[in-house]
């Protein structure tokens, strides 16, 4: 909220309905084009939205959800899945089946029962659609206000938005019922990513300028994996959002200019740990040793009122983390990772299966996600503070070193398997037949414009080296550059030695280091010298590399026949390719002037390259359903997935 409707309000002044409303805006979107940021992501996600089962913990989280909607935290029936409702991302405990990522299935739970009621009364697959042609509409008119054009833009969106509509009216089929827990939690992880986009733009408008910001923004949309998670009903969307979250409000803690709003910040900083960890406890915690690290040392102040405050924020922020902990386990600090998987003798047989998953789900065998879970360390029996202290003990004093030897170590050990995440992905050895399907794209493929990245350590040393100085007298800018290199450093220590797997499509358990990686860019002068003075060039590019791209790799796939692991690599190879062109100007520019230009085309194509990608692999790749959020998609899909006709390895 507003600093000033909030320390009124909190002063016990009257505050008018639109000073709050105007507050509550500002507070959420910063401004109107931060508003159109997110509303414009949204209409991005929405061309390649499909309800679908995407991997086959996905189960496991509908099943939740329904449970949760009846009123209980316990899976009874296995609606969607296999009859015995055994998937990954399902644990057992004193002879009940609990799911998984509460945290978004409990903000999901919401979703579905407004879904549920506006399916009575409507026809839930026209107001969907209708939503979205609204949506266009609007963004024409903000984007015409915005640069002096809103006759234009009006005229524009309107004409657009209503045509689409009228094509969308005209393919519709009604909406199944038993996609709604799907659609449910879909509409949080993409409101989770469309908000990711908006507090990037919030972050580099607030650090550099508006231009710096919208171009975060709009790439973290179009141009990174944010976009193909955004409508996959898994927790990457929502923690990639809280990791931005917290290095929005470190850095406003750190530029406040009075004591009060600063601890207001910092607060807030730390309140997202309690959401992260309710997603996913390895995250959660890493994101708490990560602000703590940074925080402490570098505050204005640490006097003891300041302390009792992000305590308390710290603290409030965790109660539904071990409230649920506590209802399932009886352990608040033992979340459901933790606990002994379900094996499918509990509950009845008469499940339907709502829809194909993802053979080898992305959720099953020894995966990223499952790295600080693995051999539980109770059965949900356990009880009091005994049971505290050795989960505690098990999980600090053994597994998070053991993790950080055997992902660091890789360095030294096997520098393949370095080059498999970060550089290039293909088949992975040792996989069985039906799991080795090369979907996967390495950390580098799956956003090119990390090449730039390169000049970032030069940088780095010349800056902070240069002058070395108090951690209390650090920046705001040097301190959320503390805050970004020591979580990448936790979040490799943590994931890193289980990668590669099968199924990983974009790392995503390093999914939060792309929200991290598009700071970083923008830490880069050259690149910002290219927004600044190249926008229009940079804007251009991007969109004719994501349009023409989108028909060029199309043809390469029908063209070639190309099965489904065929078509993700020959992205991967064009990819690798871009981003070792952006590398090399990036080192270019950094040294010499006069290449802005140039920058921009070089960024541009890796931008739009991603969103290509985005674009095919949603509607032409991984499409299994046909059932898309958008009639028209579902006639765009069934036109061009080539896939589905030739053939892939494994079947999708």
């Amino acid at each position: 909220m507003s600093e000033g409707v909030l320390d009124r309000l909190l002063a016990g002044e009257t505050v008018t309905v639109s000073e709050l409303r105007t507050a509550v805006f500002r507070s959420v979107f910063g401004d109107r084009i931060g508003a159109l940021v997110g509303l414009a992501a949204l209409v991005w996600f929405a061309l390649y939205w499909e309800l679908n089962f995407f991997s086959s913990d996905q189960y496991a989280f509908a099943n939740t959800l329904v449970g949760v909607v009846e009123g209980h935290l316990s899976i009874d029936e296995a609606v969607y899945g296999p009859p015995s409702g055994s998937t990954p991302g399902t644990y057992l405990v004193n002879g009940r089946v609990y799911g998984r990522n509460y945290g978004v299935v409990v903000v999901s739970a919401v979703w579905l029962v407004v879904y549920r009621l506006l399916s009575v009364l409507l026809d839930l697959r026209i107001l969907l659609a209708g939503l979205w042609s609204l949506a266009v509409a609007v963004l024409g008119y903000g984007i015409g206000a915005v640069i002096d054009r809103e006759r234009a833009g009006t005229l524009l969106g309107a004409a657009l938005g209503a045509a689409v509509f009228v094509g969308n009216l005209a393919v519709a089929t009604p909406l199944p019922s038993r996609w709604l827990p799907v659609l449910a939690l879909q509409t949080t992880t993409a409101l989770a990513a469309a908000f990711v986009a908006v507090v990037c733009y919030r972050l580099g408008k607030a650090a550099y300028t508006r231009r710096v910001g919208l171009a975060m923004g709009v790439v973290a949309a179009v141009g990174t994996p944010v976009g193909f998670w955004a409508t996959v009903p898994k927790r990457h969307s929502v923690t990639a959002l809280l990791v931005v979250l917290a290095m929005y409000t470190l850095y406003r803690s750190r530029a406040a200019t009075t004591c009060r709003h600063a601890r207001r910040f910092r607060a807030l900083t730390y309140a997202w740990v309690g959401a992260a960890a309710w997603v996913h406890a390895a995250e959660g915690f890493i994101l708490l040793l990560t602000v703590a690290a940074v925080d402490l040392p570098t505050a204005r102040s640490n006097r003891a009122r300041d302390l009792a405050v992000v305590g308390a924020a710290l603290f409030v922020s965790l109660v539904p983390f071990f409230l649920t902990n506590w209802l399932i386990a009886g352990n608040p600090v033992e979340p459901p990772r933790l606990l002994p998987n379900y094996d499918g003798d509990v509950l009845s047989p008469g499940a339907t299966d709502g829809g194909s998953a993802t053979q080898g789900g992305a959720g099953g065998g020894a995966t990223g996600s499952d790295t600080a879970s693995a051999e539980p360390t109770g059965d949900g029996s356990g009880s009091g503070l005994s049971a505290v202290v050795a989960t505690a003990v098990g999980l600090f004093g053994r597994r998070l070193p053991g993790l950080f030897m055997r992902s660091y170590g890789l360095f030294l050990t096997d520098p393949g398997r370095i080059a498999a995440v970060f550089v290039r992905t293909g088949y992975l050895d040792g996989l069985t037949a039906s799991e080795d399907a090369a979907v996967n794209l390495s950390v580098l493929a799956s956003m090119p414009l990390l090449g730039s990245l390169v000049a970032a350590p030069m940088l780095a040393g010349k800056r902070h080296l240069s002058a070395v100085r108090s951690p209390h007298e650090w920046s705001a800018i040097r301190v959320l550059d503390a805050f970004s290199v020591g979580y990448v450093v936790l979040l490799l220590g943590v994931f890193l030695g289980s990668l590669p797997v099968h199924h990983m499509f974009t790392v995503r358990y390093l999914h939060p280091l792309y929200v991290v990686g598009i700071y970083w860019l923008a830490r880069l002068p050259a690149v910002r010298r290219v927004v600044e003075s190249q926008g229009r060039v940079l804007a251009a590019t991007t969109a004719t590399t994501a349009v023409a791209g989108t028909g060029v790799y199309l043809a390469a796939v029908a063209g070639g026949d190309l099965v489904l692991d065929e078509s993700v690599q020959v992205y991967a190879l064009w990819a690798l390719a871009v981003a070792v062109v952006t590398l090399a100007w990036t080192v270019l520019a950094t040294t010499r002037s006069g290449l802005d230009r140039a920058g921009a085309v070089v960024l541009g194509v890796a931008a739009g390259s991603m969103a290509a990608y985005l674009l095919v692999s949603g509607l032409s790749l991984f499409p299994v359903s046909g059932e898309f959020l958008l009639p028209g998609s579902r006639v765009l899909s069934d036109a061009v997935h080539y896939t589905r006709l030739y053939g892939s390895s494994p079947p999708y």
